[in-house]
């Protein structure tokens, strides 16, 4: 058992079984834990110990966890103690309003035993680590290797920039981060050589240039060049002796973000992905699950729309019933409307029996209809009217049958244009897009990429029984920049060639399908144009092509100097990019 009797816990709940459980829990770890029952008694608490953590409920009588947080860090006494909400409400509004009122972090119920003890070890150490550097740093002398030396100390990786943006120290805590070496970053741009995702360069963007006061903790994700995942949280603060610098202290909490990716996958029906695009969408299933309403699914071919129509249904109230899933393309006018609605005896010439159709036998369940925008306009109506009124009527039958069902869609079609062009009803579009999810293609979630891939090659392997494979770091590289226009059903399909191809324990890029090693001009999709100029077409490419020179000085005009779009528009990663900048010792 770790020695952690120094770290006192305070446990906030008005339940006494949450209070018994986490301080069970807790207290095996070796913390020393306390209890208050509500707010009033958490702050009488603090009035005469100060621990160094709080776990506070939200949902409790008279003064709710938000009062309470904000009582606690309007005192000075209190306002440096890191509160970790704990909550059955994971909404997006409640988490926002959680950090509004100041809190550090927060843990849903029911109790996960490993993320808990990774939150509360990090905020502890984070606040221990924090007092000690800026206690030291006021009695230090203005001495450059004193302030090395002291945060090189330090359990979290720590990394100051000045007012430009320019990285002035990196600790060595940092070199056990895949990229974030201290040679090639220091005094350069943190934008240019720190390996983060685009919307985790944004987000570090934006707490950069917040005040002290409204900075909150920020999830990072830093690509590794062998398409490793590392999520890190950051906290940035000011250096006490150059109040225009800033200092961002690191926490590796990768494998936090690891279990809750098995959680999801377990609940979301084995969908895989970790990127900010999945984490959205993540969330839009808990919001749509939440109410009966139909949902509208919007995806490329081979995005994985039923997948996400199956981890709605999972996650729903009506989980226990049956998924019924129906391909609208692939079945005849006649044939979709005995197969949605059923028929009855002698209806039509092979109707021999009566028959159910797909609304009954999704009762009290799901029914999902893909390729939506391909029913003809005479099914249109009759599918309007079963949505609006819940019931539907037999192929040959005169009265009406009640059906309690949910209805998901999904297409690969702009419905709206589709609409324009008279093929596709607007009043039943409105009914059927009451809720909207949009699947993002592959290539606008490359972090995921390696994930899919480990993860299909494993599977695919021990249902082929094969020996254990895996990919090496240029194939990787190839298959990790690759546009991807078949999205993760050709994924899938290229592990499958790799496996059988492959005769070695490494797969290499000869291994790889040749349209993937040398991709046609043209199958990444165009960027949308950053100015009324002729926009360039990027093409995918493993080798590059022409003079290099101009071709990088074209897409950085075209860009305005936007170094991550020009790579996009190149069809490089960034990292590539900025390798090419550097060997023709370009400066744009």
């Amino acid at each position: 058992m770790k020695d952690n009797s120094d770290s006192l816990v305070l446990i906030v709940d008005d339940s006494t079984d949450n209070q018994q459980i986490l301080s069970l829990m807790i207290g095996k770890e070796g913390y020393q834990t306390a209890v208050a029952s509500n707010g009033e008694e958490a702050i009488a608490f603090t009035e005469k110990q100060l621990p160094d953590l709080i776990l506070l409920d939200i949902m409790m009588p008279k003064m709710d966890g938000f009062e309470t947080c904000r009582h606690l860090k309007s005192d000075e006494k209190t306002a440096q103690i890191p509160v970790i909400f704990v909550t059955a409400l994971a909404r997006s509004e409640s988490i926002e309003k959680a950090f509004e009122s100041g809190g550090s972090d927060y843990i849903t119920k029911p109790f996960i035993r490993e993320e808990i003890f990774a939150r509360i070890r990090l905020h502890i150490r984070l606040r221990q680590a924090t007092k000690k550097a800026l206690n030291t740093l006021a009695e230090l002398e203005k001495s450059q290797d004193d302030l090395q030396a002291v945060l090189n100390q330090l359990r979290v990786g720590t990394i100051i920039i000045d007012a430009e943006g320019i990285i002035r120290f990196v600790s060595e805590c940092c070199a056990e981060i895949k990229g974030l070496d201290q040679k090639p970053l220091m005094n350069r741009h943190w934008k240019e050589t720190m390996p983060l995702a685009e919307d985790s360069i944004d987000l570090l963007s934006h707490t950069l240039e917040q005040s002290p006061d409204e900075r909150n903790r920020a999830t990072l994700i830093f690509q590794s060049e062998s398409g490793e995942t590392v999520w890190m949280e950051a906290e940035v603060k000011e250096d006490p002796r150059h109040p225009e610098h800033s200092i961002i202290y690191l926490y590796d909490m990768t494998e936090v973000h690891t279990l809750r990716s098995q959680i999801r996958q377990s609940k979301y029906v084995q969908m895989i992905g970790n990127s900010p695009a999945m984490l959205r969408m993540y969330e839009m299933f808990e919001q749509v699950a939440e109410g009966d309403w139909t949902v509208l699914i919007e995806g490329e071919t081979g995005s994985g729309k039923e997948l996400v129509a199956r981890s709605i249904h999972a996650t729903s109230n009506r989980r226990n019933g049956p998924f019924i899933a129906v391909n609208c393309a692939g079945l005849s006018e006649a044939l979709l409307a005995s197969q949605l609605f059923g028929h009855r005896r002698g209806s039509f010439t092979g109707a021999v029996a009566d028959q159910a159709g797909f609304f009954e036998a999704a009762e009290k369940g799901t029914l999902f209809l893909d390729e939506i925008g391909d029913i003809p306009m005479s099914m249109q109506a009759s599918l309007l009217r079963a949505l609006q009124e819940h019931e539907i009527i037999r192929i040959g039958d005169t009265h009406s049958r009640k059906v309690d069902v949910r209805i998901l869609t999904a297409t690969n079609k702009d419905l709206g244009e589709q609409v324009e062009q008279g093929l596709f009803r607007e009043d039943l579009l409105y009914r059927i897009r009451v809720a909207r999810i949009s699947v993002p293609p592959l290539r606008e979630r490359r972090e995921d990429i390696s994930i899919l891939l480990n993860s299909f090659l494993s599977e695919r392997r021990i249902s082929m029984g094969k020996p254990t494979v895996k990919f090496d770091t240029e194939s990787m590289r190839i298959l990790t920049e690759y546009s991807w226009p078949g999205n993760v059903r050709e994924l899938k399909n290229v592990v499958d060639h790799c496996i059988i191809h492959c005769r070695k324990s490494i797969i290499q890029s000869e291994d790889l399908p040749p349209e993937i090693r040398t991709p046609r001009p043209g199958t990444v999709l165009p960027s949308p144009p950053i100015d009324p100029q002729p926009a360039m077409q990027p093409t995918h490419r493993t080798a590059w092509e022409g003079d290099e020179t101009d071709e990088i000085m074209a897409a950085m005009r075209q860009t305005r100097g936007n170094r991550s779009r020009a790579a996009k528009l190149l069809g490089i990663s960034r990292a590539t990019f900025y390798r090419r900048l550097e060997k023709l010792n370009i400066d744009p």
